[in-house]
């Protein structure tokens, strides 16, 4: 397992993970917006992987009716997108929620035949064949992605992937005053089970205290959108959990997130 330091000690670092339920494709877009709008995530999007896009524009240029309004606005916001794409540049480029859900309900709307022509069919890379060779997985491009087969968000193959974002949960001090005060008591709860176990820290603030303070810290999380091979779509991501100490409060901030957003979410520790 890997290692991280935090507050300086050594614990165990993992991943956790979520999954949301798409019931309407055509309004696919639709629903990321309002799950990145709901309050619960900062409004600051990052594209983590480019080449959807571009194949999704060429797609667009070469089949697309660009008389009907959805498909003519969808190449617009990708030709808007892709014009800010550095190969040069470390750093992703940034997307708004409006391209996102245009994008997207193109995408939801015409996903047979995006499935049948293989757009966003991508093969594994040299990387990822090594890792799997390592670690003794088998998957085979063009079959469906199961995530939880993978212990680590690096390893999971892009094969379907539409839209892999780079977000932020919201830190505590943003929410409403309730969930404030269970963000708070989450925090006190983990604490205690840490020092209940382990004792508490030498010196310095108690563990419940530094999880009280890592809930102003921002949290890295992924949002990734894949066109599976039967033509459904999968709404996944991952979070960095350091020892699953505010797993319940990540998960929390999520089930309100999907809430307002009308959807249907599932969350679980990768052990």
């Amino acid at each position: 397992m890997l290692k991280a330091h935090w507050s300086g000690y050594e614990i165990d670092s993992s991943e956790a993970a979520y999954e949301v339920k798409v019931k309407k494709p055509e309004k696919l877009g639709t629903l990321v917006r309002e799950l990145l709008t709901s309050g619960y995530f900062v409004r600051s999007y990052y594209l983590l992987f480019e080449e959807p896009m571009v194949r999704l524009r060429d797609y667009i240029k070469e089949h697309g009716d660009l008389k009907d309004k959805l498909t003519a606005k969808a190449l617009d916001y990708l030709d808007k997108q892709i014009a800010k794409f550095d190969s040069e540049s470390y750093r992703a480029s940034r997307i708004g929620v409006r391209a996102i859900e245009t994008i997207l309900n193109y995408v939801g709307t015409h996903r047979q035949e995006l499935s049948d022509a293989g757009t966003f069919h991508f093969e594994l890379p040299e990387e990822q064949k090594e890792m799997y060779a390592d670690y003794d997985y088998e998957f085979t491009p063009g079959e469906k992605v199961d995530e939880t087969d993978f212990y680590s968000e690096d390893e999971i193959p892009l094969d379907g992937v539409v839209l892999f974002l780079g977000c932020a949960f919201e830190k505590a001090s943003k929410l409403f005053p309730e969930e404030q005060r269970r963000a708070q008591r989450i925090a006190r709860q983990a604490g205690k089970r840490m020092e209940e176990f382990g004792g508490s820290p030498f010196g310095g603030p108690s563990w419940s205290e530094m999880l009280q303070s890592a809930l102003e810290r921002p949290m890295n999380v992924s949002l990734r959108v894949r066109l599976n091979p039967d033509a459904t779509f999968s709404i996944t991501g991952r979070w960095m959990e350091d020892g699953q100490f505010l797993y319940e409060y990540y998960a929390f901030l999520l089930e309100r997130a999907a809430k307002k957003a009308r959807a249907k979410i599932a969350t679980h520790m990768i052990c």
